[in-house]
């Protein structure tokens, strides 16, 4: 008796699903996962020929949050043309009044509203950089950051959290920025918003939180990176706290940041430190909107500028100018109303001249 051929393997049904299997493994494996996504940036400005590496005899960053400082394209009746040109040649004489050599801007909605900013200044900065955030839903943000540098960076980075998951995971990102200095230290500022008081209390505190918690995870890593270059980093934007006032006195969100670094406008008094200052509601404006002046926009300087170093850190000051505090129904553009916070600065100086 003749034993039977098995018949020969289906060879052809099985490449298919090997393929198959193949295909959903990658498929999978490029899905979006919960994380940091970390984004280098080109400059939207820059110079040709970029400028020699000096060693400045003063080093001035800083941070202003431009309020809604968007384009009047496709914004709404209430947003004209007009607001936005008076918005941004105010906004600009007040730049140029303090005159930072780094500046760090909030609520920005595109480059071109950067670029125009950057002509209505008597001296425009040559580096200019600006954030492409996403929501969670993975529409565009309206609300970015921007950079604006006299110096040449090193390399400039989104810090984007729309992918993260769960009711603690923080709205917008931070744009990161290294500045390799002339003296062979570097320098890493960090442009943040974080989360307003609308809605729930405990979770606008660990969304600020967790964000915080992010950015001292990436200021370690990258200061590791630089090794050997000794590195200083300044952490600097709207916070949307200010642990000096009763209303946010055992507010944590700020704790993620407090064993290293040092919040420059702790213990100093109410008149010196006001960045956002109380509007009255005036005839037409909201009177739910009347709040207690506070020092929203704050300087966090790691440790180490505190130190026997080659840099020597200043208090922060506050140009308290460019808000209509007597009627907040007064849109930004409008009435010398260019924002509801003020510009704040801080100065760095050589130890030795």
């Amino acid at each position: 008796m003749k034993k039977s051929k098995m018949p020969p393997p289906p060879i052809r049904a099985l490449y298919a699903v090997l393929l198959i299997t193949g295909g959903l493994l990658l498929w999978l494996l490029a899905q979006p996962k919960p994380g940091v996504r970390i984004r280098h940036l080109k400059p939207v400005l820059a110079p040709d020929a970029p400028p020699a590496s000096v060693m400045p005899s003063r080093l001035r960053v800083a941070t202003y949050n431009i309020e809604h400082f968007t384009d009047a394209r496709d914004d709404g009746p209430e947003r004209t043309p007009a607001q936005f040109i008076a918005q941004a040649q105010g906004a600009a004489a007040i730049i140029a009044e303090a005159n930072p050599d780094i500046l760090m801007l909030q609520e920005v909605e595109n480059a071109r509203v950067l670029i125009y900013l950057n002509e209505q200044l008597p001296q425009p900065y040559p580096y200019i950089y600006v954030t492409d955030l996403r929501r969670s839903s993975g529409a565009r943000d309206s609300l970015n950051l921007a950079l604006l540098s006299r110096l040449r960076p090193w390399q400039v980075r989104q810090l984007g959290f729309q992918a993260l998951s769960g009711s603690a995971s923080p709205t917008r990102g931070t744009l990161a920025a290294t500045f390799p200095l002339a003296d062979g230290t570097a320098l890493m500022t960090y442009n943040i918003h974080l989360k307003s008081n609308y809605g729930d209390a405990p979770r606008n505190q660990a969304q600020r939180g967790v964000a915080l918690h992010l950015l001292g995870a990436d200021v370690v890593t990258q200061t590791f990176r630089n090794t050997p270059r000794p590195t200083f980093t300044l952490v600097l934007g709207d916070t949307n706290v200010d642990p000096d006032t009763p209303q946010f006195a055992d507010d944590p969100s700020l704790d993620p940041l407090a064993g290293g670094f040092v919040d420059l406008w702790r213990g100093r008094p109410i008149e010196e430190r006001t960045t956002i200052p109380s509007r009255a509601a005036g005839e037409t404006g909201d009177p739910l909107l009347v709040f207690p002046p506070s020092a929203f926009d704050r300087v966090f300087a790691s440790k180490n500028f505190l130190q026997d170093g080659p840099w020597r850190i200043g208090p922060p000051a506050v140009l308290q100018k460019g808000t209509a505090t007597h009627d907040n129904s007064i849109k930004p553009g409008t009435d010398g109303h260019m924002s509801d916070h003020y510009l704040v600065y801080v100065d760095l100086t050589p130890t030795h001249n």
